[in-house]
């Protein structure tokens, strides 16, 4: 996992010198996102997947995806990495091909869409597509609760586009089994 981490971290800090609220490391918010996926990923059903042929060894938990994805979560829309690529990435580190597309469908799921503005990121298609993979929103909740957390505890600006926003995610995107992280986020 460390190694994964430190390959992510890298490509948001380094690679491509991202920051986050302009002077932090960009690697400060995926530690924030996986603190808060961390509070919450007892909700998420526990599940361990299997390669076509069912063999044990070849076998990765939700749980470990999950990890990954908190992790990875903005690397095809941030790092300059592609769908393919975290599809390799997720594949070596669940190890097995059905992890690799897992976490690649994951992420993509929670890029946002091109757009002149964030209203066309952020489009009623963008949430449509994202409800439509429960792991997907899950990390998406573990996002959007960090940079709103973050934006209050800091007095940034964006707070109260974070907290309208939240309202049409929530019609768009909910799912009962996460109903604690969505009232947590409710409550920010």
């Amino acid at each position: 996992m460390k190694k994964f981490r430190d390959f992510i971290y890298n490509q948001h800090d380094v690679v491509c010198n991202q920051k986050y609220a302009n002077t932090l490391p960009y690697s400060f918010h995926l530690e924030c996102v996986e603190a808060q996926g961390n509070k919450f990923k007892h909700l998420v059903k526990y599940e361990v997947f299997r390669n076509e042929g069912n063999s044990f060894s070849d076998s990765f938990s939700s749980d470990k995806l999950i990890e990954l994805a908190l992790i990875a979560h903005d690397t095809i829309e941030d790092a300059r990495l592609t769908y393919s690529d975290v599809e390799k990435l997720g594949t070596e580190y669940l190890g097995n091909t059905i992890g690799g597309k897992m976490l690649a469908d994951i992420v993509y799921c929670v890029t946002d869409e091109k757009g002149k503005n964030r209203k066309e990121r952020k489009s009623d298609k963008y949430y449509k597509e994202l409800s439509e993979n429960k792991l997907a929103v899950f990390v998406k909740l573990a996002d959007i609760s960090a940079n709103t957390l973050f934006s209050k505890l800091s007095g940034n600006s964006m707070y109260d586009k974070y907290k309208s926003e939240f309202q049409h995610f929530k019609e768009m995107c909910y799912v009962e089994e996460y109903k604690d992280f969505f009232d947590y986020l409710e409550a920010i």
